[in-house]
């Protein structure tokens, strides 16, 4: 296996062996995973993977890609969007739905699989050029056109009811559509409107959060905040107070006598700190890196917890796959689902 030298060995390895099992099955199905996968997971593995093809320029990832797009538009549905069919590859070990839940979602569409599935489809299609997918890509945008609000200067949720309630803050996940209509204005011109009122959403929904909001989610705003903004007068004040506070140093979710680890929230169980989460101490790491990154310092890689989140995301690493998460009471690591594979990624190449 060639490691390229701009690329951690972890990340190349993971990304390898998923863009292997959707090459070989079309699909990811985890042995395990800490929760239920879902529809929004392949096209967040498609972005890594087409991210370590742009820093490797190997063909396996493009090649994984390809097979998670069309692994996607084969359950988009005949209105242009995707449901969140959770459960569809792999039920959850502590996360898990119901039948009645899997059917629920796995009828109705839904914003945030909608969103990362065309952001993906437009990043292939404007890095390599294939017009293949278009028919998708177009009807897809479409339909999403239907939900805008221009009273809120937001797309409006899809999924309502018993389903919505699976996340435990739904306009946390804003920052997917946003990041899909900057792929998209460079496809469709008439995207650009949707993007300053999208990112302001954004920064509005990161100045509403709080010590109990998920880690993961509120480091990922904090990250495109700084890269947007750079050394803004808001990134050098709000963003790098709130990463010194409670997303960071003072996080309710760090666990005692675990160095790095960091709990989690979900929709149905509220704040669990008896699981330590690799996809938080990976939102909270980005966080910290990614405001190092824009404002030029070292105010957050140099300190002690940095160097904490990073050793401890590294020890849940094992041949070419990271585990989900550690059962802090019995000390197992467990879970090899979607989202412990992409974002140690993420984190690698500095970039979501």
């Amino acid at each position: 296996m060639i490691i390229h030298k701009s690329l951690d060995q972890k990340a190349y390895s993971v990304g390898v062996r998923m863009a292997n099992k959707y090459i070989e099955k079309g699909d990811y199905f985890p042995s395990e995973a800490w929760g239920c996968e879902g529809n929004i997971y392949p096209p967040l593995t498609g972005i890594a993977l087409l991210g370590l093809y742009k820093e490797s320029n190997d063909k396996i990832f493009l090649d994984g890609v390809k097979c998670i797009i069309k692994s996607i538009i084969n359950k988009q549905f005949s209105s242009g969007a995707w449901p969140l069919s959770l459960g569809l590859t792999g039920n959850g070990v502590r996360f898990e739905v119901s039948d009645h839940l899997m059917k629920l979602t796995s009828e109705s569409e839904d914003l945030p699989p909608t969103v990362t599935s065309l952001r993906l489809i437009a990043d292939y299609k404007i890095l390599t050029g294939d017009t293949s997918f278009d028919d998708s890509l177009f009807l897809g945008f479409k339909y999403l056109q239907q939900f805008w609000d221009e009273n809120t200067k937001n797309f409006k949720e899809m999924l309502t009811g018993e389903a919505l309630k699976l996340r435990a803050s739904p306009s946390d996940y804003n920052i997917f559509t946003y990041l899909c209509l900057l792929s998209l204005k460079k496809i469709f011109p008439e995207a650009d409107k949707f993007v300053e009122p999208l990112y302001n959403s954004v920064k509005k929904n990161f100045e509403s959060m709080n010590s109990n909001t998920y880690p993961l989610l509120y480091g990922m705003h904090a990250s495109i905040i700084s890269k947007t903004e750079g050394p803004s007068v808001y990134v050098k004040t709000v963003v790098r107070s709130r990463i010194s506070g409670e997303i960071g140093f003072e996080s309710r979710f760090k666990i005692k006598n675990h160095p790095g680890a960091i709990g989690h929230r979900d929709g149905l169980r509220g704040i669990c700190t008896d699981e330590g989460h690799l996809r938080n101490s990976i939102g909270i790491a980005m966080a910290m890196n990614f405001y190092d990154l824009y404002t030029e310092t070292k105010t957050f890689t140099n300190s002690k917890f940095y160097e904490d989140l990073q050793i401890w995301i590294d020890s849940m690493y094992f041949e070419s796959k990271y585990y989900e998460f550690l059962d802090i009471n019995s000390g197992e690591k467990l879970g090899f689902g979607s989202s412990g594979q992409y974002l140690p990624i993420y984190l690698s190449l500095k970039s979501f």
